[in-house]
């Protein structure tokens, strides 16, 4: 992706944050007692997914890292580059499992969740891993990110939109 094309991406993602962090802020005062359920509703599934990334992003484990996008599922890497379903997802973690750098450690905190609606969650934060090279040096990877859980018809919440900011 072109540095233009990169800056646009990131002004938009920016953008979004904002708007999201403003909503939360302001969320007490006028949050609609359904968009309330829609938090509590998606909450055991972002804290599930958040606890299984920490422990499969060690291990390599595709299958746990994958299992809670939706099978149209996007994810957004830093660079702006999209990777679009559940399998093309897969595959991109079995490829960085397949790496020379080992992860070590990892962690994810939620910072905040809004409601864009009664099926609509959107949740910030930011994650680390903590990297060690093959020659032993280790390093932090890692940042904020920004994704978007729906509720599927049988009341699963899955992710739509991941980006990593």
């Amino acid at each position: 992706m072109h540095t233009r094309e990169l800056r646009c991406v990131r002004s938009i993602l920016f953008t979004l944050i904002l708007l999201c962090t403003a909503t939360a802020a302001g969320a007490a005062e006028v949050t609609a007692p359904q968009d309330a359920n829609a938090i509590d509703a998606a909450s055991p599934f972002i804290a599930k997914a958040n606890k299984e990334w920490e422990a499969a992003i060690q291990t390599g484990d595709a299958d746990a890292l994958s299992r809670p996008y939706h099978e149209d599922g996007v994810f957004v890497a830093p660079d702006g580059n999209a990777v679009r379903g559940r399998a093309a997802i897969r595959a991109m973690y079995v490829g960085r499992a397949a790496s020379k750098a080992r992860i070590v450690a990892a962690t994810i905190q939620s910072e905040g969740r809004v409601a864009a609606g009664p099926d609509e969650v959107y949740e910030w934060g930011s994650g680390w891993m903590f990297v060690q090279a093959a020659d032993g040096t280790r390093s932090k990877r890692g940042g904020r990110y920004l994704t978007i859980w729906q509720r599927q018809p049988d009341g699963t919440w899955l992710i739509t939109r991941n980006l990593a900011l």
